[in-house]
Order: C-alpha cells, then sequence, then structure tokens
C-alpha cells in the first residue's frame, strides 16, 4: 500500500468531505474559540460579533470542538486560602471521635429565598488551560429570608 502512495505519478489527496461544505474556515473557528475564552461572551453574542452568516449552533459546535472548553458553572464565592483549608481540616479531624455526642446535637434544615433576585447561576465558557473564574453575589449584602426547620432529637441522660 504504502508503495503504491510513494510510487505514484499524481499527488496524493484526501478524498473530499461529502454533504455540505463547511461555511467558516480554520482562522474563523480559532477567532471564535478565542472570543469564548478571553472575553467571556456567550453563544450569541460572538454569533453577532463575527462576519459571518452563521447559526448559534454552529458557534457551540466549534467551541466544543477545540477540546479544552467546557460550558460551567462560576463559583460563588472566592477559592478557599491556604490557611481556611487547614483550619477546616483540623476542626473535621477534632471531631471525628465525637461518638455518641453527636445524638445530643440538632441538626436542622433551611430554606433561603433571595428578595433581590436569584443568584449564583451565571454560566460561562471555561478554558481549561486557565483557572477557573468566580464572582461575588453581592457585593453591600443582600436580602434574604431564611426559613429553618428543626428536627428535635431528644437525648435524656438516663
Amino acid at each position: 500500500m504504502i508503495y503504491l502512495v510513494l510510487t505514484r505519478k499524481t499527488p496524493y489527496k484526501p478524498k473530499s468531505r461529502s454533504g455540505r461544505p463547511r461555511v467558516m474556515d480554520i482562522r474563523s473557528d480559532r477567532q471564535i474559540q478565542r472570543m469564548a475564552s478571553s472575553q467571556k461572551m456567550s453563544v450569541r453574542e460572538i454569533t453577532g460579533a463575527s462576519r459571518l452568516q452563521i447559526s448559534n449552533n454552529t458557534v457551540h459546535r466549534r467551541i466544543i470542538e477545540s477540546g479544552y472548553m467546557i460550558h460551567a458553572k462560576m463559583a460563588r464565592r472566592l477559592p478557599l486560602s491556604k490557611l481556611q483549608i487547614s483550619k477546616r481540616l483540623q476542626w473535621a479531624r477534632n471531631h471525628m471521635s465525637y461518638g455518641d455526642k453527636w445524638m445530643a446535637i440538632l441538626f436542622s434544615d433551611e430554606r433561603k429565598w433571595n428578595l433581590d433576585g436569584p443568584d449564583g447561576n451565571i454560566k460561562y465558557w471555561h478554558d481549561l488551560r486557565k483557572e477557573p473564574g468566580s464572582f461575588f453575589s453581592r457585593q453591600n449584602g443582600g436580602r434574604s429570608v431564611i426559613v429553618s426547620v428543626s428536627t428535635v432529637k431528644w437525648v435524656w441522660p438516663f
């Protein structure tokens, strides 16, 4: 097989793709991927900013085809520092041997409603080669209502 390819008089060309030809070239694909990665633009914004007549689905497919972009939910808080992580881990280790003392602790269920709109549902195109993004939900502390439902388990010292 290799001998036939090397000795052929006409240069080797791959077969043309069947179906509709692509509207975009490789350069346009990279431009779309760059816009999604660096400018935190949505698919609609990228479609509007490109000079080509392409659909939102085409832009979405090109971003996914890159292999290093995912549509991820943005973290609501800044990541924990090394000191905070070590303190939480130390607390957990100290309380592992609590045993029956956990039976005297009251656990409650809470539900929080924000009065000034939803928070925490921000999605963006995350470039896996970069650090994940995060945001603060409110700068000056928003207004919310918390309803608590407690499950009481009585432990009598008999």
